[in-house]
């Protein structure tokens, strides 16, 4: 069973690999039987889908990867009276959770496709490689602050982007908090749910547009409609968009028919975004802004109707975004041609179900136990290694090292590290795990805490080294320190070629972890600008490039414009008058 196990986990791996692009038809998608599908451009009768279901991880004897441990301590009391007090403690809850489709539902599914379409041809590929995921946790009990008892947030992140991979979290509580949520796991639906975020992209229908931005109308609308507020949801972005459209200062305009028009209105407020805010997601929230955007949040998911069309959407529930200072004046004009590539979110929602009912009395995942001997007890920390950590060992990452920190209530530490290569991680089936001992820890919560820090060797010398990190989390999850941007290049070459412009060389050059790297492209009058752009790797946070664009005329010398981007265009014709 394990070697059926590995070998469907390097199968989807190596989906991944060879399908990083995914030209999804994402205006054809079809709810099959509960099961979203999506045909493959330029594949007949080749769908895919997105995975449906969410659940505990299983263990090798099929036990869910789940452990709650209620522990107790010898408290001091002051209670001269009473002989009977009580004791301190807390419970610890750790659990793996992962999202995938059950085979039955793609049958099914398949089933359905070729009933539809009367197409016997039709097979399902495999699942939809998702771009990015996030995770959102929601509780009450969890919640660390006290006070009316709500749901909130109490932990976002980022998630895995492959199906069966496996999502760890782990959380202490109090004594008091203890009772309540193992009261709450015998109940049919604890109060503990994970919603799953995942982001994917594929292919409009084909359609022809124009987008006019009116920056002066812009600038006027958003001093008007800001207030107080710096960080905004993805769905009141959306809304002010509207109202620009509503206001004339962004005018869009369609030809043909209006049947894509939902993904055309789409697509230009993604190009719109794009220009005018930044994303940031909750965990780097400054504090004073953290619990508003999360109370906005909370608001949202009491509200119906909010994942709009099945449980797709564009609606992002843990990212906020916050307005760029915009530069940009007098008015740009856009064109949208033929299909474009636009994104989509899809929500997977996970609760943790009525496990106590069926092993409650399985000491292996309910268990009280009195701390009377520390001494004997060690911690292993995992290292868990996220899909696009997995692509990147082809690309840019020669090695990871991870290290761990842990400061002993003796005042003694320990250091431990491990050395991830592409080999090493495929040798290692059983997982990356280091151990540190009990060296007079008493305190159980404090013992469980450490310190991590990892350091990234990319291709080429480039080195990028985190800060040290507190966390108590059994395992640690790998994410890239980077990602992709896209810089368009936009311009009438129609104008150019009028003004004798034979050619236009643009150069871009950024920092990248202590290198600095150059991309140069050359235009045209006669190329098509959508075939000409810039896809570049910048570190996380990092938005700025600087750019040199020089036009050669045909009788008279080049004039050349350097200057700087955040918002991933470039103006090719912007010649300047010397």
């Amino acid at each position: 069973m394990l070697y059926k196990y590995i070998f469907k986990i390097l199968f989807v791996l190596l989906f991944a690999l060879t399908t990083n692009a995914q030209n999804l038809l994402i205006d054809q998608g079809t709810n099959a039987d509960g099961l979203w599908c999506f045909p493959v451009d330029k594949e007949p009768n080749t769908y895919v889908y997105l995975s449906s279901d969410a659940h505990l991880a299983l263990k090798e004897n099929d036990l869910p990867q789940f452990s709650y441990m209620r522990y107790v301590l010898e408290k001091p009391s002051e209670n001269q009276v009473n002989t009977i007090t009580e004791a301190d403690g807390g419970g610890i809850l750790h659990f793996l959770v992962l999202y995938d489709t059950p085979k039955e539902k793609v049958d099914n599914a398949e089933t359905f496709l070729r009933n539809k379409f009367k197409n016997d041809s039709i097979f399902i590929r495999g699942p939809v490689i998702f771009d990015k995921g996030r995770y959102t946790l929601v509780s009450s009990i969890l919640n660390s602050e006290s006070g009316v008892k709500e749901n909130k947030i109490i932990g976002s992140g980022e998630a895995p982007i492959l199906e069966n991979s496996k999502l760890a979290l782990s959380f202490n509580v109090d004594a008091v908090k203890s009772k309540l949520l193992l009261e709450s796991l015998k109940m049919a639906t604890p109060d503990v749910s994970l919603i799953f975020e995942l982001s994917f992209s594929g292919l409009t229908d084909s359609y022809e547009a124009t987008l006019d931005v009116d920056w002066s109308e812009v600038r006027k609308s958003q001093q008007a409609s800001v207030g107080g507020n710096l960080y905004f949801l993805k769905a009141d972005v959306g809304v002010s968009l509207d109202n620009l459209r509503r206001d004339s200062a962004i005018k869009l305009s369609s030809v043909g028919s209006d049947d894509a028009m939902e993904s055309l209105v789409q697509t230009a407020y993604n190009k719109l975004i794009e220009m005018m805010y930044k994303k940031v997601p909750l965990e780097q929230l400054p504090k004073a802004e953290k619990g508003g955007v999360e109370n906005m949040i909370s608001s949202l998911l009491k509200s119906k109707g909010k994942q709009g069309k099945g449980n797709i959407s564009n609606f992002s529930l843990n990212v906020a975004y916050k307005q760029k200072e915009h530069r940009t004046v007098g008015k740009t004009h856009m064109e949208f041609k033929g299909r474009s590539r636009i994104d989509r979110n899809h929500f997977i929602t996970f609760n943790i179900g009525d496990l106590y009912k069926k092993y409650g009395s399985n000491e292996s995942i309910f268990k009280d136990v009195p701390l009377w001997d520390p001494a004997f007890q060690q911690r292993d920390v995992y290292v868990g290694i996220d899909g696009t950590v997995e692509r990147e060992f082809e690309k840019m990452i020669n090695s990871v090292t991870v290290k761990i920190r842990k400061q002993h209530q003796d005042n003694s530490e320990t250091i431990k590290e491990v050395l991830i290569t592409k080999v090493s991680h495929n040798t290692n089936i059983g997982g990356i795990s280091m151990t540190y001992l009990n060296h007079k820890d008493t305190n159980k919560s404090k013992w469980l805490e450490y310190e991590y820090q990892t350091i990234w060797k990319f291709i080429g010398g480039a080195t990028y080294t985190s800060d040290w990190k507190i966390q108590s989390a059994a395992m640690i999850n790998l994410y890239v320190p980077f990602e992709r941007k896209k810089i368009e290049l936009v311009g009438d070459l129609e104008q150019l070629k009028a003004q004798n412009v034979r050619a236009i060389s643009t150069k871009i050059s950024y920092d990248f972890f202590g290198n600095r790297n150059s991309e140069s492209l050359t235009i045209y009058p006669t190329d098509k600008l959508t075939d000409k752009y810039f896809e570049i790797t910048l570190p996380k946070g990092q938005d700025e490039i600087d750019y040199d664009v020089a036009w050669f005329f045909k009788d008279q010398p080049r004039l050349n414009k350097e200057g700087k981007d955040n918002y991933g265009l470039i103006f090719i014709d912007e010649i300047p008058e010397n």
